[in-house]
């Protein structure tokens, strides 16, 4: 049964059409709330047809300031959670739209909210704002980015929680690490592996020895959901992980083994990145302590629940370049 606490208001979900942002906007059309959702023009919304009908969509990039404070003074959202972001995908390079979309973009929609004003802001940060760490992760740990996503999400954060500090807005920052499950780009790690298994093509691999923090998306989701309904928390950051670091090979070793796979797995075939983060392990303390949150899905059930969805559900990535 969908809780009450958000059953009529008003959210306000950017980057609605992402992996996080569609689990978002699926949990909170579950939970009864009025979703207002923002994805750029050339969006495909695949993730969220199946409740397209019930929430508004609009195509308003965070870039375009009259559009976005227009939409924001007309909806006057009681809560934010913000996950329009560029550079998720490290194919996404390009300086000057990180820079316009991460920091520009979230200047934009603060300023806008500051105008309304909200019950929470619910922002959303990145373990590639810290860089590569050979220590457990703090949130008082200096960032070192090594990306220009990394950059501009650390540059981000730090200018929302300063104007939301200047305008009153209380506001919480999530940091995630590694997520995965359901519907997620099939460039990414779990997806480019289950699809390969299941169409039994061999999977070229680095050698797969750098540590990961891999937190299933539903508990993620979770997180947020606790940041948004905390009346405790005006201005704050927290990592959100399942605090476990595990060897990539790992993490390949648990798909294999509950996709019986007939295709092997060629380790050393791709080289390591440049900049390569080796090991990122967050201290997940703070949120456990102060808003009540812990994993309630472990790794691997949530890997098993993730390849049941894509064998269900293969045929959406057949000729897409989803």
């Amino acid at each position: 049964m969908a809780e009450e606490f958000f059953k009529g208001k008003k959210v306000l979900i950017t980057g609605a059409s992402g992996f996080i942002g569609s689990h978002m906007v699926q949990r909170m059309a579950k939970e009864n709330a009025n979703v207002c959702a923002l994805a750029r023009e050339s969006s495909d919304l695949w993730r969220i047809e199946d409740v397209i009908e019930e929430i508004d969509v609009r195509n308003i990039d965070l870039r375009d300031q009259e559009a976005l404070v227009t939409y924001v003074n007309q909806i006057k959202p009681d809560f934010i959670f913000h996950f329009g972001a560029y550079g998720v995908d490290a194919r996404q390079k390009d300086y000057h739209v990180a820079v316009n979309s991460n920091i520009t973009g979230t200047m934009n929609l603060i300023n806008a909210v500051a105008e309304t004003g909200c019950e929470k802001f619910i922002n959303t940060g990145s373990c590639a704002e810290y860089g590569n760490k050979t220590a457990i992760i703090q949130e008082r740990d200096e960032l070192c980015p090594l990306s220009i996503y990394g950059s501009t999400k650390a540059a981000s954060v730090i200018i929302a929680h300063q104007i939301a500090h200047e305008k009153d807005i209380d506001i919480i920052t999530l940091r995630s690490f590694g997520v995965f499950g359901e519907n997620e780009g099939s460039h990414k790690f779990f997806p480019n592996l289950i699809l390969s298994i299941l169409r039994n093509i061999d999977i070229n691999l680095t050698l797969c020895e750098q540590y990961r923090d891999y937190c299933y998306i539903e508990n993620i989701i979770d997180g947020f959901v606790l940041a948004a309904k905390n009346k405790t928390v005006k201005n704050g950051i927290f990592n959100i992980g399942s605090g476990v670091v595990h060897k990539m090979k790992v993490l390949v070793d648990i798909v294999f083994k509950n996709l019986n796979a007939q295709s092997k797995p060629n380790y050393g075939a791709v080289p390591y990145r440049e900049n390569e983060m080796w090991k990122q392990q967050p201290d997940i303390k703070k949120i456990q302590n102060v808003l009540g949150w812990e994993p309630q899905i472990g790794l691997e059930e949530g890997i098993i629940r993730t390849i049941d969805w894509y064998k269900n559900n293969l045929h959406k990535y057949e000729n897409t370049g989803r």
